[in-house]
Order: C-alpha cells, then structure tokens, then sequence
C-alpha cells in the first residue's frame, strides 16, 4: 500500500467536494456496502489484523483517529498501538444499530458500540458507548478517512 501523503486543504476538498446528490453515485448508496467494511473493520480489531486497516482506511499524512479522549496520529499509530495492543488483550467488540447516510461521494455511519477486555494488569473493562466512521469514494471503493468513538463503563 503506498502512503500518501495529502494536505489540510487536499483533504477538505477530499472530504466535502462534489458531495451533492449526484446520480451517478447511486449505485454506492447501498448501506450494506458501509456495514461490511464496519464488520471487517470489527473482526480486524478483534483478530488484531491492520492489514484490514490497511485495506480498508485511506492512509493520508495527518490522518486522526480518535478513541476514549485519546487519538492516534495516522494509521501506522492506530494499528500498532491501538488494534494489536488490545487484540492481544483478547478484546471483544460489537458493533449495533448501524447508521448510514450518504451525500454524493461522502458518507458516514454512526454504530453503538460493546467493548470487553482484559488489561495486562488483569482490569476487566467492560464498556459501551458510539462510534462514527467517516467514509470517502475513492476510485470506485468507500474508504475510512476518520474515526471518533467513545464509552464509558457498564455500571
């Protein structure tokens, strides 16, 4: 996979250009497109693959995810020291109530989301909370341009 590399203002344009109702963007206007990437995306984490990163997110310099209050700064970051780390942790993930929405060229899904763990100090988290996924066409497949998710633990 190449990095490549895109400015702030490459990736307004990369963000919001051409998003309006277009026809010629109807045929990717299927939610189940959204859902199966959420879902490899939910097995990669689980299994600890970043290949399933790789494939699936759009790696651009200055590339944000951001999780709990903290972010990762590029994809390199979220799969070296988000994805492996908690998939070694025998992380449990769940995705639910998927919501998609599409403008042209641009879409985003919101999901709730079940997360259980155990950390290296034997902590077991168990906590749910929502997520959002930020989606761009790029050459005929969505891709993941930005990730926001949060929870808080099951009392």
């Amino acid at each position: 996979m190449s990095n490549k590399t895109i400015g702030p203002a490459m990736m307004g344009l990369l963000l919001f250009g051409g998003c309006g109702g277009s026809e010629s963007y109807a045929q990717y206007h299927d939610p189940a497109l959204l859902e199966a990437i959420i879902e490899d995306i939910r097995a990669g984490w689980e299994q600890g693959d970043g290949e399933v990163f790789y494939t699936h997110f759009l790696d651009w310099d200055g590339a944000r995810y951001f999780e709990g209050g903290g972010q990762n700064l590029g994809l390199k970051d979220l799969v070296e020291n988000h994805v492996e780390p908690e998939s070694e942790m025998g992380l449990t993930l769940g995705f639910s109530d998927i919501q998609t929405h599409f403008e042209g060229s641009f879409a985003w899904a919101v999901v709730d989301t079940e997360v259980k763990l155990t950390t290296s100090d034997g902590r077991d988290i168990h906590n749910t909370g929502h997520g959002t996924y930020l989606f761009r066409l790029v050459d005929g497949a969505w891709r993941v341009v930005h990730t926001q998710s949060a929870s808080r633990p099951v009392r």
